[in-house]
């Protein structure tokens, strides 16, 4: 007869907490389930789509991290993107959105939410009074600001505090922060009320996960569970362990992308065949200002623009040989797109024109486990192409 009462972990005194990959947990009774489930006042699983001791875990340090009141953790990016405003928004709500968001996140907003009733105001930030002037104008209307900062592949910031003001205190405002995790910027301190995360990114800095974080106030992280407990865009145990894992280094990775990126910016910079680069760490950058008053470091991710066709751009990629031509950041290796002919494939001349990608436009993203030396002599070698 299987025991109706079983043992619990044997190692209680492991600095690293085990693993769960249950999909489901057992009560010993009809106590046990009151005092597990319904009054919550021990702690208890009940089924893998609402809970795993790993994601809490991960999601208190999350929390700790971003000095939040509450985090979830997601099976992706976008699955925390969509799960939030999905739990955030009616129909009829008004949101703001930067023209320069992630193209997905437009899609979202454009093709699918819009199918429900939410009506977009879509401003570029290119010009960051502008921005702030226009989302003041919608005070009283807006219900949600969507913020992303930096933004791809331009890293354009926008000045977030202005942003709160303009808007007021009663307006959501959330803001995807992938691109400058801490310690480089914190928007909670800034008036944003939730930030997300591709945890694929930086927070995990290996390259081998797909995930994705909510971090912010208590109340708006419950409405949210309640969307992910019932939708189920969650992390298994593994993921969950893995995210973990990469969080011990954050901090260390963070300081190594910094400080590559500035020496590899100022070395874009200084080459003749390129015509201008995007950091924001450069004073050159049009929001180098911004980027003193929100930023501690830069990151990893530099784009740079050459004045050649999209064809003759790809022949300066493809000489390249230390990075891997694939789309990602915060990773080991050092990653590069061109990208009109990636992330932009799709878009119109026209289409191009608007959000200013010329087809010249090159992504490079680096990663901690190259040396900047090697970087710059492969750089070296596929530039001096340019004008051959």
């Amino acid at each position: 007869m299987i025991p109706k009462h079983r043992n619990t972990d044997a190692y209680t005194n492991s600095i690293e907490a085990p693993t769960y990959q249950s999909a489901s947990y057992y009560f010993n009774n009809a106590e046990h389930v009151t005092a597990g489930l319904h009054e919550r006042s021990v702690p208890a699983g009940r089924y893998g789509r609402y809970s795993n001791p790993t994601w809490v875990e991960v999601e208190e340090r999350l929390s700790e991290l971003s000095e939040a009141e509450s985090s979830l953790v997601f099976a992706s990016g976008m699955a925390a993107h969509v799960t939030a405003f999905l739990a955030l928004l009616e129909a009829g709500d008004e949101v703001v959105l930067p023209s320069e968001s992630y193209r997905q996140v437009r899609n979202l907003f454009h093709s699918i939410l819009s199918k429900f009733g939410i009506k977009v105001h879509e401003f570029s930030i290119r010009d960051p009074e502008d921005f702030v002037g226009k989302v003041a104008a919608l005070r009283g209307r807006v219900k949600l600001v969507h913020l992303e900062m930096p933004s791809s592949p331009h890293m354009y910031l926008i000045d977030v505090a202005r942003v709160r003001e303009a808007a007021g205190p009663d307006v959501v405002i959330t803001l995807d922060s992938s691109f400058s995790p801490p310690p480089n910027f914190y928007p909670l301190k800034w008036g944003v009320d939730l930030v997300l995360f591709s945890a694929t990114k930086y927070l995990s800095g290996h390259g081998d996960i797909v995930a994705g974080v909510a971090s912010g106030r208590e109340e708006l992280i419950e409405k949210i569970r309640w969307y992910r407990d019932i939708t189920g865009p969650v992390l298994d145990g593994n993921t969950a362990f893995l995210l973990r894992r990469s969080l011990y280094t954050l901090l260390i990775r963070m300081e190594r992308v910094n400080a590559m990126g500035l020496e590899i910016a100022r070395y874009l910079e200084s080459q003749p065949s390129v015509d201008r680069v995007y950091y924001n760490g450069l004073e050159s950058h049009p929001h180098f200002e911004l980027a003193q008053q929100y930023l501690h470091g830069y990151g990893g991710v530099i784009t740079f623009e050459l004045k050649l066709t999209e064809e003759q751009t790809a022949e300066v990629v493809d000489r390249l040989r230390l990075p891997f031509m694939a789309s990602n950041f915060g990773a080991p290796h050092t990653l590069v797109e061109q990208s009109t002919f990636f992330t932009y494939n799709e878009y119109s001349d026209e289409e191009l024109r608007i959000i200013g990608v010329p087809r010249g436009t090159v992504r490079l993203s680096l990663g901690y486990s190259n040396e900047v030396s090697a970087i710059i002599k492969d750089l070296d070698q596929a530039l001096a192409h340019v004008h051959d």
